[in-house]
């Protein structure tokens, strides 16, 4: 026994989290490397993310606790004052003092590296908590594309909130001389500019926003700074994050134009975005083809378990959304989870698939299972609870609340965005019961909750009205184990 838990506390462990890629397209042709591994290890059918977006996904997986729990991603962030700063990120999401599953594998011996490519994840967020080494890549490779304009727009985003704000007022008091009928216009004009100004200096509209760095500097430490010390890997990839290389330059790619009705989310224009996406995750279903081969050339996998995930999904024009951040449904919070071991370089062909709801959160302690002998391979055994949940608690994109409360009295735009932004900035809950085979999204009171069976593809009927006794064992049994 005990020769078996020094061997198995030997075990690599690699995750690699692929931003923002949902499980419907992930197990298809777009992504065949994928694809291919889940046939042969272990798939999980039925994922499901912690959270909407990065930051309350990842705060989750790391310290193994629910969304709703950490006030540092639970937080109303469309509020005046909220300290969250896009693209150059300041907001802590995570305490000094929060064990996380880095620190947790540093204890056991191991050594831990984080690569990212999330502004979101970085040692900034305080995310990488417990991480022994981190590369934070995104703040190189999100902006080589046109660093003089990088350089243009960075001066009001490293200066955080207060600098913001000044340049807020300065433009609201500016836009005070532009006449009544022309101040929309000059507002739709301008927002569409700075996203145009923003996504060109961090290269957006590019295949690859870091993962060609991310596999060079991971093949540089190996050469010359590995220590042969165990090792925890987890490497984020942010290919798939918007915005998108569509050829149709009218398409616009502002989320809340399309969301507040600016801006129609027709088919063609869900189509265009949906088709660059999946050009995206080509690219990035290579270059994970291409870090595994790497990690192999490095003698990294001949005792590893690899584990590739995602943290949230993405809407296209369903549920009449785009992107993510918002309520959760099965586009946004259904994610690929697929566990490899691999042993002298090799893949261990388990072929086990498990079809009912897991939560990515369980991960987590299986993980850890794997880093202290407790188990030896990751093979179907991921916790496997009753119910699973994942908890939307308002959107990310809160950074231009202020400007929104100046100007919506002038502008009909603004006003669109402003409520639009409000419309989804409340809490919502997905409970999976998997024995029910049933989905209960609970608003908690600000809409009428949705019911849905889990073999429904595509979450289009609401069947809570001939099935609220299900729908209220579900929700009893959320609020007994939020209780708990």
């Amino acid at each position: 026994m005990r020769g078996n838990a020094i061997r198995n506390r030997s075990k690599n462990i690699i995750v690699l989290l692929l931003d923002t890629v949902r499980a419907s397209d992930a197990y298809s042709a777009s992504m065949p490397f994928l694809s291919g591994i889940a046939r042969s290890a272990t798939k999980y059918g039925m994922a499901v993310s912690p959270g909407t977006w990065t930051a309350p996904s990842h705060a989750s997986l790391f310290s193994n606790r629910k969304v709703s729990s950490i006030g540092g991603v639970s937080r109303n962030f469309f509020k005046a004052g909220t300290k969250i700063e896009p693209w150059f990120v300041k907001t802590r999401f995570l305490s000094d003092s929060d064990a996380t599953i880095a620190s947790k594998m540093h204890s056991l011996g191991y050594y831990s590296l984080l690569l990212s490519n999330n502004p979101f994840l970085t040692s900034f967020t305080n995310l990488a908590i417990g991480f022994d080494k981190v590369y934070d890549i995104w703040l190189h490779s999100n902006v080589k594309y046109n660093k003089s304009l990088a350089d243009k727009l960075s001066f009001v985003l490293k200066g955080g909130i207060k600098s913001r704000e000044r340049l807020f007022k300065l433009s609201n008091a500016i836009g005070r001389l532009v006449p009544q009928p022309f101040f929309d216009s000059l507002y739709l004009k301008l927002r569409l500019k700075l996203d145009e100004g923003v996504a060109n200096a961090d290269g957006t509209y590019k295949l690859d926003r870091g993962a060609n760095d991310t596999i060079a500097l991971l093949k540089e430490y190996l050469q010359t700074g590995y220590n042969y010390m165990p090792h925890f890997i987890f490497a984020n990839f942010i290919e798939a994050h918007e915005n998108y290389p569509v050829r149709d330059r009218e398409i616009v790619q502002d989320k809340w134009l399309y969301m507040s009705g600016i801006e129609e989310l027709d088919d063609y224009s869900a189509s265009k975005l949906h088709h660059a996406y999946l050009e995206r995750l080509r690219y990035l279903d290579r270059k994970a083809k291409e870090c595994i081969a790497a990690l192999k050339a490095y003698g990294m996998l001949e005792d590893a378990t690899v584990v590739i995930a995602s943290d949230h999904g993405q809407f296209f024009g369903e549920h009449g959304m785009l992107y993510h951040s918002l309520f959760p449904y099965k586009e946004e919070v259904e994610v690929p989870l697929v566990g490899a071991n691999f042993e002298n370089g090799r893949l261990v062909k388990s072929r086990d698939l498990v079809e009912k709801p897991v939560s990515l959160l369980a991960l987590h302690d299986s993980l850890m299972n794997l880093a202290s002998g407790r188990e030896e391979h990751l093979n179907g055994n991921l916790r496997r609870d009753r119910y699973v949940i994942s908890e939307h608690t308002g959107i990310s994109e809160g950074w231009d609340y202020s400007l929104l409360e100046m100007l919506k009295g002038r502008s009909k735009s603004a006003m669109e965005i402003y409520k639009s932004k409000n419309r989804f900035n409340i809490r919502s809950v997905a409970v999976y019961g998997a024995e029910e085979n049933l989905k209960l999204i609970h608003f908690f009171g600000k809409k009428k909750d949705e019911l849905y069976s889990i073999s429904d593809d595509e979450e289009r009927s609401n069947i809570i009205d001939s099935h609220r006794p299900e729908a209220h064992a579900l929700l009893s049994r959320y609020k007994a184990k939020s209780a708990a």
